[in-house]
Formats: structure tokens, sequence, C-alpha cells
């Protein structure tokens, strides 16, 4: 995901400088980039806690799992991660039903 960042020397002067960044932002982002670097994340917790994510999210779902700011991360990284998994799966699905058969 694309990650700006803006100080008091490179805040934008108006409001469509503001919007050109972010749209050049938008435009330069990689879903599946994004859904590899969030399953490298999934992993290095799972690995370091000895838990997988969907276990970890059910306990944490029951408060189990306290607050602090890792496993806020890696709640937000396993609910980010579901939603781009539905929506790959949606569109694979879209692309098995339309796809032209191959000839043989």
């Amino acid at each position: 995901m694309p990650t700006i960042t803006f100080t008091k020397d490179t805040w934008p002067e108006s409001t469509e400088e503001f919007r050109r960044i972010m749209r050049e932002a938008w435009e330069k982002s990689r879903p599946m980039d994004d859904f590899v670097e969030i399953v490298k994340h999934l992993a290095v917790m799972e690995q370091k806690h000895n838990m997988d994510s969907a276990e970890f999210y059910e306990r944490y779902q029951r408060g189990e799992m306290g607050d602090d700011i890792e496993v806020m991360h890696w709640a937000s990284d396993y609910e980010i991660y579901r939603e781009m998994r539905e929506e790959l799966d949606k569109a694979l699905s879209a692309m098995e039903r339309f796809a032209i058969p191959a000839l043989a």
C-alpha cells in the first residue's frame, strides 16, 4: 500500500495539489503486491505466536488477546486479508465463468 507522509515542509499548498498527490499514489498502487505484503506479515505473526491468524482472530474477537498495538495490527491485517481474499475469489470466479474454453 502506498504510504504518503506529509511534514510541515512537504504539506500540500492546495486542495488540488493534495488530490494530485493522492491520485498519483492510487495509480501507483499494486493490489497484488499489497496482498502479498499482508500475507507475509500474517505469516510472521503466526510464527511468532505459534498460532494461525484465523484462530488468533477468533480469540481476539472474544477479547482473549489483549489490545496492545501488535495485536491491533494483526487483527487489522487479518480483516484486510479476508476482504482482499474475498475480492480475489470473486474476480477469479468471474474469470472462470466467462473464460472461453481452450480448443483441443
